[in-house]
């Protein structure tokens, strides 16, 4: 699709899509179609998952159209939907592997000069989850690394469900700091916080 295409007005545009006119919103399609696709392309290798997602940004955000009578900046809100849909997909992908652990990871998402990325990113954590005090080391291991729920947290470690959330929500704040102070704060560290840190 022509990515050059030239729009004068974006926001009258948006107010246009907003209203329902199908020929706007495919002028939209045409201009950021190529930057979302090299988007989702620069964190899966593969061209048609990648096509798969930015498919998927464009349908949610005709399916959403009411919301961008109040966008002011339509390129924030598109990375912005981008992002979320990228790591709800990994999320799955996850799932599907049953570990975070697992090599399929790197295999399905990282290009090789990733990988390393990853493997330092991992070591990281690991490091500063060996700073957690227990039980609080034991609750994130369980939720985060092996995928436990609360009730089973809760009845492995003999602790209270809202206790086991509480040491989860302080463990979580603690590795955020850590991961801040050794400066990781690369757009694939913030992917894989998203699939380490939030549910």
């Amino acid at each position: 699709m022509n990515s050059n295409l030239k729009l004068s007005n974006e926001s009258d545009l948006l107010l246009s899509i907003a209203s329902g006119n199908e020929l706007s919103y495919t002028k939209l399609v045409e201009k950021y179609w190529q930057k979302v696709l090299q988007h989702a392309l620069s964190f899966v290798k593969s061209y048609s998952i990648a096509e798969e997602l930015t498919q998927d940004v464009f349908i949610q955000i005709w399916e959403k159209r009411d919301k961008l009578a109040e966008v002011k900046s339509f390129e924030n809100y598109l990375f912005i939907v981008s992002r979320n849909l990228i790591i709800s997909h990994i999320r799955k992908k996850l799932t599907e592997t049953d570990t975070l652990k697992d090599q399929k990871l790197q295999e399905l998402f990282l290009k090789p000069d990733e990988q390393f990325e990853f493997q330092e990113l991992v070591k990281i954590i690991n490091e500063g989850a060996a700073l957690l005090p227990e039980p609080r080391r034991s609750v994130f291991l369980l939720s985060r690394i092996e995928g436990k729920d609360t009730d089973y947290i809760s009845k492995k470690l003999g602790l209270a469900t809202r206790t086991v959330r509480w040491h989860l929500m302080h463990a979580l704040n603690f590795l955020r700091s850590y991961l801040h102070n050794h400066y990781i704060i690369s757009f694939l560290a913030l992917i894989l916080l998203g699939l380490f840190f939030f549910k």
